[in-house]
């Protein structure tokens, strides 16, 4: 059952052009969107409203940022018939009836759709009242939304180039993923006691919700780094946190965090970096110029890590690693090759450089704003 929620009533809504952005569900959806919600508040005069869900961090995003959120509690529609499935269908009806009455009201010029279920009743929606509306594919599959929402929108963002579409279509745009930028200097950053900047350093993500498979088959990859001479900065997220830091408590070159706020401090001082392949994951890595070794999450949806990551691989600047038995020996080895190899350090930063996304926000905000005629 969808429940509107607004955490911020701004009277800035009736004096400007409005903008609906929908993203929920993950980070991999939410933090582009925020950046682009970003660009645009400090470009063009327009107001903002983010649809999203109660299940991740958009609340948090959006008071941040002083952007009104109304919550759609929507979940997926399964492939097979179900129960579940019968209420999904339901709720996404519900909600789109709630996301008319809403579009009616604010009368938005552009809807922003950056993915997770919670679009799909926003799109609906707009294409209903004939808004225009532009999508962000960050992966390299087309997710199962904008597949069926793709073809009635004025661009589709890509974040890598598609791989169930033919790229000669004049809708699609390949920008990249936003991110955020960096700071000029994060010389001041409060880093762990005893972390040195000088040795070798990697760093092991698993995404905004950690992966607590990957860390598993990371353990022993860990010990040998640390025997090489290397530090280790790992993320697990909260699922793994308590064996990895248990197991790495007598190696005092690792580093277990159970999340860290902000990888950017990290970023800077790493020389390689471990990794499932979300797409905003390689984004910001591919920002900063780092090699990578990517173990992509073997159950994705349309095993779209898996695909992400043979773009990286084949563009040169990252290693794809399948997650079984063998995955911490091989990961050990292509990380030991990128840290102590300066040629195929040198040459995968610069491809990695070669493909940063840094203009991919500004791209976004130019394109729409040119289309609905943004001042």
């Amino acid at each position: 059952m969808s429940k509107p929620s607004v955490l911020n009533n701004s009277q800035a809504l009736q004096n400007s052009p409005c903008i609906m952005i929908a993203a929920g569900g993950t980070g991999g959806h939410i933090f582009p969107a925020y950046t682009v919600a970003h660009i645009l508040k400090s470009l063009h005069t327009v107001s903002l409203m983010w649809i999203g869900t109660s299940r991740n961090r958009e609340k948090e995003v959006c008071l941040e940022a002083g952007i009104p959120l109304h919550i759609l509690d929507v979940t997926g529609i399964n492939k097979f018939l179900s129960f579940h499935t019968i209420v999904s269908i339901f709720e996404t009806i519900r909600a789109t009836g709630t996301m008319l009455s809403l579009m009616r009201k604010n009368k938005p010029i552009a809807v922003i759709a950056f993915g997770g279920y919670v679009c799909a009743p926003v799109l609906w929606a707009a294409r209903l009242l004939r808004i225009p509306y532009f999508l962000h594919e960050q992966n390299a599959y087309l997710g199962r939304v904008n597949r069926l929402y793709w073809r009635g929108a004025k661009k589709v963002f890509l974040g890598f180039p598609i791989q169930n579409l033919n790229m000669d279509n004049s809708r699609l745009l390949l920008t990249g993923t936003p991110i955020r930028s960096a700071k000029d200097d994060y010389s001041t950053f409060a880093y762990p006691q005893g972390l040195r900047h000088s040795q070798p350093t990697v760093l092991i993500s698993g995404g905004s919700q950690g992966a607590q498979s990957m860390n598993k088959c990371l353990l022993s990859t860990a010990t040998y780094l640390v025997s090489k001479g290397c530090q280790v900065v790992w993320q697990t997220g909260s699922a793994g946190f308590p064996e990895i830091s248990a197991a790495m408590q007598a190696y005092k070159s690792v580093f277990v965090f159970e999340t860290l706020a902000d990888l950017y401090p990290y970023f800077t001082i790493a020389r390689a970096v471990i990794c499932r392949s979300g797409a905003s994951t390689l984004a910001e890595i591919a920002y900063f110029g780092l090699p990578c070794v990517m173990i992509p999450l073997p159950w994705a949806a349309d095993n779209h890590q898996w695909i992400n990551a043979s773009i990286v691989e084949a563009q040169g600047w990252g290693i794809r690693i399948k997650q079984n038995e063998n995955t911490g020996t091989m990961v050990a080895s292509a990380v030991e090759k990128i840290l102590f190899d300066s040629a195929t350090f040198e040459k995968m930063s610069m491809r990695a450089l070669d493909n940063s996304p840094a203009k991919a926000g500004c791209e976004i905000v130019e394109t729409i704003a040119a289309e609905v005629k943004l001042t």
